[in-house]
């Protein structure tokens, strides 16, 4: 296995810099129900298979792909285990890389391949009681821990407070890349009024309607993103309650105006109104309106397909 490419080519251009790595992780059991992990060369440290999404591919192609690559399975995504985006959770390699971790775990049923190690990243697999773990990274271990209390709802990390002011992401990348395409991470919500109607936003930059929402910035989780964009777009305080889907596709892929060109990668969460008062973010809105899912009006890409799985969630996490 060799450094994912888009990894590879965002350090040529910023070095050892804090940058937000997606990623995906496969949770593979045995007939005991023990979990698969593999003991980094890099950290020592035992880790659940996966690794980072390269340009071009959804997540679940990247958990596809990297489980092949790590530990010789064929595997095919089964349920989303949960989305782990914690600033707490970053982590420093030891070449001095920094990463901020944009981080899904899907549930991963074998259906070919056999297992062995790669001979480069990997020392060795082994399959681990989750009451009887050996030393795992600090994600791995946060991970291990909620597959424990896992019961069908996809899992994430709460909005955190933090002393520290976030950066702005999209603007520290684009000062060192360019226009060129950059996985973008970001987050959005969906509340309903009292006749179970969603509030959506009309775009200023296209005129298309979506749902509130945004780019990540750099030191802040996808949760205190959202409940950001939220009180920015449209005034109101949320706070998520449940993770509807993450959206990772290339077909979601954004060109805009100046030439920026950009693959997102949004987690999407049914949220709860807690305060604040309606109004829209002139810069950005055009206008607000609250809407039936089943008559909805010309719709960004990415939100159309929220919408669908809103209508539809019954509480499993979809992936697009």
């Amino acid at each position: 296995m060799t450094m994912p490419q888009y990894l590879a080519w965002l350090r040529q251009h910023l070095g050892h810099q804090p940058i937000i790595f997606t990623c995906a992780g496969a949770i593979i059991r045995d007939e005991r129900g023990r979990v698969l992990l593999q003991k980094r060369s890099d950290f020592g440290l035992w880790d659940i298979p996966g690794g980072g999404q390269e340009l071009g591919e959804s997540v679940a192609e990247t958990v596809v792909r990297e489980a092949r690559e790590e530990v010789g399975l064929d595997v095919e995504p089964k349920r989303l285990i949960g989305v782990y985006t914690s600033p707490r959770l970053a982590s420093t390699y030891p070449n001095g890389d920094q990463v901020q971790f944009v981080a899904v775990y899907f549930e991963c049923a074998v259906v070919g391949g056999e297992l062995k190690t790669d001979g480069d990243e990997v020392l060795e697999l082994d399959w681990f009681n989750l009451d009887n773990l050996p030393s795992t990274t600090p994600l791995t271990t946060h991970v291990l821990k909620d597959i424990q209390r896992f019961r069908g709802e996809a899992l994430f990390d709460p909005a955190e407070n933090s002393d520290k002011s976030p950066i702005d992401y999209m603007t520290f990348l684009r000062q060192h890349i360019g226009h060129d395409k950059v996985i973008l991470p970001g987050a959005a919500g969906m509340i309903r009024d009292e006749n179970g109607r969603v509030l959506l936003q009309r775009r200023r930059d296209n005129g298309l309607w979506g749902f509130p929402g945004g780019l990540m910035e750099l030191g802040e989780s996808a949760t205190r993103a959202v409940i950001r964009e939220f009180r920015e777009e449209v005034g109101l305080d949320v706070e998520p309650k449940r993770l509807v889907g993450v959206y990772t596709s290339p077909k979601f892929d954004r060109s805009y105006p100046n030439g920026d060109q950009s693959q997102l990668f949004i987690s999407f969460y049914e949220c709860q109104l807690v305060g604040g008062g309606l109004r829209a973010q002139e810069s950005e809105v055009l206008e607000l309106g609250w809407f039936d899912l089943n008559d909805l009006p010309p719709m960004v890409a990415c939100c159309e397909a929220k919408a669908h799985d809103a209508r539809i969630f019954k509480g499993e996490a979809f992936w697009r």
